[in-house]
C-alpha cells in the first residue's frame, strides 16, 4: 500500500511541496516573534502578533469551506501559497532595507493569516480525492511525519540562522518555500466531484454544512470530543511545561525546550507506526490515541517532580497526538461526502482555534488557586473519559454501514 501511494504523483507533489512550505513557516513562526521582541521589548506588542495570527483566519474559516468544497481546489491551493509566498518576500524586503512601521508588519501578518485560512479546509478536502480513501490513512500518517519533523528541525534551524545571519533571510526563505509548494500544485491532478447546484447562494451552502454536522450526532460527537474538548485541556499545557520546568525542576529554558523536542518526537515516533501498519483501524487510533493523551496528563500530574516522568509524559503525549490527529482527520474525510469536507473541515478548523485561547486562559487561571498537579490529575482523567466516550458512537458507526453519513 505505501509503494502505490508513493507512486501517486499527485499526492507526492503536494507532499513535497507541503514539507517544504511547512519548514519555512517555522522559520517565519519563530522570526517574526523575535524580530517584534527586539524591535519593541513590548509583550502587549507580540499579544497583537498573535491575534494577528489567529482572529482573521478564525472570522472567515466558516465560510472558506464552501469554496473548498467546489471544483477550485488546485487553484486555491496554488494561489493561497503563491499569495502567501510574495507576502513574505515583501517583509523579507523591508527588513533587508530596515525602515518600515510595527503596524505595516501587522497589516502583513493579518493578509498573510486570511491567505492561510483558504489552504487548510482546501489541502483536507483535496486528499482524499487524489488518494483514495484505502489510503488515507497512511497519507494522513506523511503528512503528520512531515509536520512534527518540520517541528523539530525548524525551531533548531532558525535559531541557527538567527545567530548567523540576518533575520530577513528566514523571511526569504519561508516565502521561497512557499513558491516552491506552489510550484509542485501546479502538476497535480485534483478529480473533479459531483457538486450538486453549482448555482447555490454562497450561504446556502454554508447552512446546508453546518447543518450537516448537527444532524449527524456521530460526527458532531466527534467533532465536540477531538475539536474542542481535547483541545481546551490541551491548550494550557505550554503554560504547565513552562511553570514545572521554571518553578518545580528549575531545568531552565533548555530542559524545556528538551520537553518541547520529546513531544515531537514522540508524536514522529506514532506516524512511522501508524506507516508500518502497527495500527490500522481509524476508529481504534483515535480512542487509543485520546486515552494515550489522558494518561500522559496523569503521568505528569503524578510525577511532578521528576524530570525523567516529565520526558516520558512528553514523549507518551506526542504519541497520542500522532494517532489521535491521524485517526480523527481520517475519520472526517471518511465520514463525510466528498463535496462537504471543505465545509466540515474549516467548521473544525474554527472550532479548535477558538478554544485554544480560551482553554489557555482559563488554565492559566486555574492554577492561581489550584495545585498544578491536581489540574494535569483532572484533565488527564476528563481527557481519558472523553476518548473513551467515542467507543458507543464510533462502534455504532463502524456496525451501521447504512448510515446516512455517506449520502
Amino acid at each position: 500500500m505505501k509503494m502505490n501511494l508513493l507512486k501517486n504523483k499527485s499526492f507526492v507533489l503536494l507532499w513535497i511541496g507541503n514539507a517544504v512550505s511547512l519548514l519555512g513557516n517555522r522559520f517565519y513562526n519563530i522570526a517574526i516573534m523575535w524580530y517584534i521582541i527586539e524591535k519593541t521589548g513590548s509583550s502587549i506588542a507580540l499579544g497583537l502578533s498573535v491575534l494577528c495570527f489567529t482572529v482573521p483566519s478564525v472570522l472567515i474559516m466558516p465560510f472558506v469551506g464552501v469554496l473548498a468544497d467546489r471544483n477550485i481546489k488546485k487553484q486555491l491551493l496554488v494561489g493561497s501559497d503563491l499569495l502567501n509566498g510574495c507576502i513574505m518576500i515583501v517583509i523579507a524586503a523591508l527588513m533587508f532595507f530596515d525602515g518600515f512601521p510595527l503596524a505595516l508588519l501587522y497589516v502583513l501578518m493579518i493578509i498573510s493569516s486570511v491567505v492561510s485560512a483558504f489552504f487548510s479546509p482546501t489541502i483536507g478536502a483535496t486528499i482524499p480525492l487524489i488518494v483514495g480513501k484505502p489510503h488515507l490513512t497512511k497519507a494522513n500518517s506523511f503528512m503528520q511525519v512531515t509536520n512534527q519533523l518540520s517541528n523539530i528541525l525548524g525551531p533548531a534551524l532558525a535559531g541557527i540562522l538567527l545567530a548567523l545571519t540576518n533575520m530577513w533571510l528566514l523571511f526569504l526563505i519561508n516565502g521561497i518555500s512557499y513558491i516552491i509548494s506552489a510550484i509542485s500544485e501546479l502538476f497535480i491532478h485534483v478529480p473533479k466531484i459531483d457538486i450538486g447546484h453549482v448555482k447555490k447562494h454562497f450561504f446556502l451552502q454554508f447552512k446546508e454544512g453546518l447543518s450537516y454536522v448537527i444532524r449527524y450526532k456521530n460526527l458532531l460527537h466527534l467533532i465536540i470530543v477531538g475539536g474542542v474538548i481535547i483541545n481546551f485541556f490541551l491548550a494550557p499545557l505550554n503554560v504547565f511545561i513552562t511553570i514545572l520546568c521554571n518553578q518545580v525542576l528549575k531545568v531552565g529554558s533548555s530542559g524545556m525546550g528538551i520537553v518541547d523536542a520529546a513531544i515531537s518526537v514522540g508524536a514522529l515516533i506514532g506516524s512511522i507506526l501508524i506507516l508500518l501498519n502497527v495500527m490500522k483501524d481509524k476508529i481504534k487510533m483515535v480512542i487509543i490515541g485520546l486515552s494515550i493523551e489522558g494518561l500522559a496528563l496523569l503521568i505528569a500530574g503524578i510525577f511532578t517532580n521528576s524530570y525523567l516522568a516529565m520526558l516520558f509524559f512528553a514523549a507518551i503525549l506526542g504519541l497520542g497526538i500522532s494517532f489521535a490527529s491521524v485517526g480523527i482527520g481520517t475519520l472526517y474525510q471518511t465520514l463525510v461526502p466528498e463535496n462537504k469536507i471543505g465545509r466540515v473541515s474549516s467548521l473544525l478548523s474554527t472550532l479548535s482555534t477558538i478554544i485554544v485561547p480560551i482553554g489557555t486562559m482559563v488554565g492559566s487561571s486555574i492554577i492561581n488557586h489550584l495545585s498544578i498537579s491536581l489540574v494535569l490529575n483532572i484533565s488527564g482523567i476528563l481527557v481519558t473519559l472523553s476518548g473513551l466516550s467515542l467507543i458507543i458512537t464510533l462502534k455504532n458507526k463502524s456496525e451501521n454501514k447504512t448510515e446516512s453519513l455517506s449520502y
